[in-house]
């Protein structure tokens, strides 16, 4: 995982897009913007004796959302989406503006296959004390590459210092249903990405985020936290397929993802 920070969505969708800008005076910026410090999901469960399987189960579910979504990314990158000239239609209520772009015309000089359509609708939410955005993708039948998608991904980006950009996923990306939240942001004055889910647990769910390993052969660090406190764990850097568990460590003593 690179420190360098990442770029906005509204500013690397489109040069194309002109943001509609609205005021919802009527809103509490409360319920629009969100926040790294803010809770994410209802914590119900306890996390200090999860047991090998158990947590097999939680990082290969928690694997499968974050090793697809970036590649999701890195096969249609924000900042290549609808550039003029693979614009098939375009529209602009007065409130959100909505573009339709072909991906074979984004994609297809150096990535082959590369096909379907994919519509981007943006809107500005609120623009005080900070902004909010929210985007709206619906990937019809797009593939790139390796990567096959279709289905919608919803994101709502507060532009501030600790603002957090909240994601909603309903996907089939090749193949399997992706159908969850998650919140993505910069701690550290920006300097350290991170990652929140709400995980689904043996008796209830638990709050997981993902950040920079802290040891040379790590992947990705995964703190998790439930009712008894906090779980540190970290996942190896080893070879990973959706039927593949992760491999790693977890501080109360667990080893998971070790082959039998």
């Amino acid at each position: 995982m690179s420190h360098r920070r990442r770029p906005a969505p509204r500013r690397t969708l489109t040069t194309s897009i002109a943001l509609a800008s609205i005021g919802l005076g009527a809103c509490a910026i409360s319920d629009l913007a969100s926040f790294l410090g803010d809770p994410f999901g209802d914590i119900s469960d306890e996390v200090r004796d999860l047991d090998e399987g158990q947590l097999e189960s939680m990082m290969g579910e928690l694997m499968l959302r974050f090793r697809s979504y970036l590649a999701l990314r890195d096969a249609v990158p924000f900042a290549d989406i609808a550039p003029d000239a693979c614009v098939l239609a375009s529209s602009d209520d007065g409130v959100a503006f909505t573009v339709e772009a072909d991906v074979g015309c984004i994609f297809g000089g150096r990535v082959s296959p590369a096909s379907g359509t994919l519509i981007v609708t943006q809107e500005q939410l609120a623009t005080n004390p900070v902004p909010v955005f929210r985007f709206d993708l619906t990937y019809v039948d797009v593939i790139v590459g390796d990567v096959s998608v279709s289905g919608t991904e919803k994101i709502t980006e507060t532009d501030d210092t600790d603002g957090a950009s909240v994601r909603k996923i309903d996907l089939v990306q090749n193949g399997r249903t992706l159908k969850y939240e998650f919140r993505a942001g910069f701690a550290n004055e920006g300097t350290l990405p991170v990652f929140d889910y709400t995980l689904p647990s043996p008796d209830g769910d638990v709050f997981a985020r993902i950040t920079n390993p802290s040891t040379p052969g790590g992947f990705v660090a995964v703190i998790l936290t439930g009712l008894d406190g906090q779980l540190d764990c970290e996942i190896r850097n080893s070879l990973w397929t959706p039927e593949r568990l992760p491999r790693g460590t977890c501080d109360n003593g667990v080893v998971f993802g070790l082959p039998d």
